[in-house]
C-alpha cells in the first residue's frame, strides 16, 4: 500500500471517531428538531395526554405523604406525631381546602379547550396576493426584493413556508392563476412570518441571523448628507455644518428604530394551509396539536393541550391555586421536618423530604408562572407575542451596540427615548392588540366577577374570534409613528 494510503487512514479513522463521540448527540438533536418543525399531524393522543397521568399521579403522592405521613398520626396521637390532636386536624382541613381548590382548578384547565378555530371558520381557498403587498423575506426584515408581478401568485403558508426559507432557498412555490395556468417558480417563503415554534428555534442563533441582515441592509443605505446653514459672515454663502462626533457616527450607521412592516393583518398572512381555513386575529396553528388555536398563547404538556382564548383564566387560576398550595405544604413540612430533626426519639421521614423538594421546585415554577401572566395579561399580550416585542427588543441593542460604545449606557437610554417619542413605547404603543386600559386587558381574560379572578368559576369577555386592533397601526398592522396617529392619541 503506498505511503499517502497508509497516512490516510488513520485520518479518516480519526474523523469517524471525533463524529460518533463528539457529533452524534448534536445530529441526533438536530434531527429530532426537525422532525418536530416539520410535523403537519398531531401527536399521539397518548403522548400530548401523558404528563396528565403524571401531574395527577404527583398530586397524589403529596396528599398520601401529607394526610397520612403527618396529620393522621397527630389525629391518631401515634408514635411518630409531632403536635396534638387539634394542630392535626387543622393541618388537615387547611390541606383539604387548598387541594381542592388546586384540584377543581385542574380539571376546568384540562377539560376545558382552547377553542379552535376550525370549529368556527370554514374551509376556503387560499387568497391571491395582491401587487399593493409588499413582499419580505421574514416579518422582521427591512429589505425589499425584486418586485415580481405578484397579481394571480399564491401566497405561502404561514406554518410552513418560513422554516423551509430557513432551510433553502429553493424555490418553494408554484404560482398558478385563478384559471388553473402555471407561472415561473418563485421563492416567496417566510412572507408570512415565524409560528412559535420558529421562534422558540431562532433563539438558538439569534446573533448570525439578526446581525447578518442588518448588517446587509446598513451596506446599502448611504447616509443622510449633511446640513448647510447660511452664515453672515460669509454673506449668505452655505456653509457646513458639522456634527457632533457621537452624531456623525449614528448618521453613517443609521441608527433607527425599524418596526416590522408586514401587514400581518392580511389574509395572505393569515391563511393556513394545514387547516385550510383564513385564520382569526391572534390564532396561530399548534404543531403539537395539528391545529389552529385561538388566542394561542403556548402548549403546556402538564394539562394536555394548549393554553388559548377559552381556557386561560382556568390556566391562571390553577396556578394561583397550585403557588397557594405548594407554599402551604412546603412551609409546614419543612418546619415540621426542622421539628424532628432537632428532636432526639423523632427520625426525619424520608417521603416527607420527597414532597419538600417537589413543592419547593413547585412553587418556584408556578410562582413565575402567575407572575409572568398577569404582567402579560395586563400588557394585553399573549407568550408567543412577547417574544416577538423580545425579538424587537434584542434587534434593537443589537443596533445601539453599533452605534455606542459598551460604556455609553445613557446616551443609549437617550437615544431609546429618542425612538418611543417618535414612535411609542414597545410594550404598549408598539403592541397590537393594546387596548390602552389595563383593566379591560384584564377583564377581557378573567372576567368581570373578582371571584372569578382567584377560583375557576365564570369565564372570560372574549369569544377569541375578534379583537379591537389598536389604532396606532394601519388598517394592515403596520406600527405607525406617532405623528400618523389619530389626534387624541399623540
Amino acid at each position: 500500500m503506498p505511503t499517502a494510503s497508509l497516512q490516510a487512514v488513520p485520518t479518516k479513522s480519526l474523523k469517524q471517531r471525533e463524529h460518533s463521540c463528539c457529533g452524534v448527540i448534536e445530529q441526533a438533536a438536530e434531527t429530532a428538531r426537525e422532525k418536530r418543525y416539520n410535523r403537519t399531524k398531531p401527536q399521539p393522543w397518548i403522548v400530548r395526554k401523558l404528563m396528565v397521568a403524571v401531574t395527577a399521579g404527583i398530586m397524589g403522592y403529596a396528599a398520601y405523604v401529607y394526610i397520612q405521613r403527618l396529620c393522621l398520626p397527630m389525629i391518631r396521637k401515634g408514635r411518630r406525631a409531632q403536635a396534638g390532636r387539634s394542630t392535626g386536624i387543622a393541618l388537615l382541613v387547611v390541606f383539604c381546602v387548598l387541594y381542592l381548590w388546586m384540584v377543581w382548578a385542574y380539571l376546568r384547565v384540562v377539560l376545558t379547550p382552547p377553542g379552535y378555530a376550525r370549529d368556527y371558520i370554514a374551509r376556503s381557498e387560499r387568497p391571491l396576493i395582491p401587487a399593493a403587498v409588499p413582499l419580505r423575506e421574514s416579518w422582521n426584515s427591512t429589505e425589499m426584493p425584486e418586485r415580481v408581478d405578484t397579481s394571480n401568485a399564491l401566497p405561502p403558508d404561514v406554518e410552513m413556508d418560513h422554516r423551509n426559507s430557513q432551510q433553502s432557498r429553493r424555490p418553494s412555490l408554484t404560482a398558478t392563476t385563478s384559471r388553473g395556468h402555471t407561472s415561473q417558480r418563485r421563492d416567496f417563503s417566510g412572507l408570512a412570518g415565524p409560528s412559535y415554534e420558529d421562534l422558540l428555534r431562532r433563539d438558538d442563533t439569534r446573533q448570525s441571523e439578526l446581525q447578518e441582515p442588518n448588517a446587509r441592509v446598513m451596506n446599502t443605505i448611504s447616509a443622510p448628507k449633511p446640513a448647510f446653514v447660511n452664515d453672515a459672515k460669509t454673506k449668505g454663502n452655505p456653509t457646513l455644518v458639522s456634527p457632533a462626533p457621537t452624531e456623525r457616527r449614528l448618521e453613517e450607521l443609521n441608527i433607527v428604530r425599524r418596526p416590522p412592516t408586514t401587514a400581518v393583518l392580511h389574509p395572505v398572512h393569515r391563511y393556513c394551509s394545514i387547516d385550510q381555513i383564513l385564520k382569526p386575529y391572534r390564532a396561530h396553528h399548534c404543531r403539537v396539536c395539528g391545529t389552529c388555536v385561538l388566542k394561542y398563547d403556548h402548549h403546556c404538556p402538564w394539562i394536555g393541550q394548549c393554553v388559548g382564548a377559552r381556557n386561560h383564566k382556568f390556566f391562571l387560576n390553577f396556578s394561583q391555586a397550585t403557588t397557594v398550595f405548594a407554599a402551604y405544604v412546603f412551609g409546614t413540612l419543612l418546619a415540621y421536618t426542622i421539628k424532628a430533626n432537632n428532636s432526639a426519639t423523632m427520625d426525619i421521614d424520608p417521603q416527607e423530604i420527597i414532597i419538600i423538594a417537589m413543592t419547593g421546585f413547585f412553587l418556584l415554577f408556578t410562582t413565575t408562572l402567575v407572575i409572568s401572566h398577569v404582567n402579560l395579561i395586563l400588557r394585553g399580550q399573549t407568550t408567543v407575542e412577547s417574544m416577538q416585542i423580545h425579538s424587537m427588543k434584542e434587534r434593537e441593542a443589537d443596533t445601539l451596540a453599533r452605534g455606542f460604545k459598551w460604556w455609553e449606557f445613557g446616551a443609549k437610554r437617550r437615544k431609546e427615548r429618542e425612538w418611543d417619542k417618535e414612535w411609542g413605547a414597545l410594550n404598549s404603543e408598539g403592541n397590537i392588540w393594546w387596548r390602552g386600559n389595563t383593566h379591560e386587558e384584564w377583564t377581557d381574560v378573567m372576567g368581570k366577577w373578582w371571584l372569578g379572578w382567584i377560583f375557576p368559576v365564570g369565564r372570560s369577555d372574549n369569544d377569541g374570534l375578534s379583537y379591537p386592533v389598536n389604532p396606532r397601526f394601519d388598517s394592515e398592522g403596520r406600527w405607525r409613528k406617532r405623528a400618523e396617529w389619530p389626534e387624541d392619541l399623540r
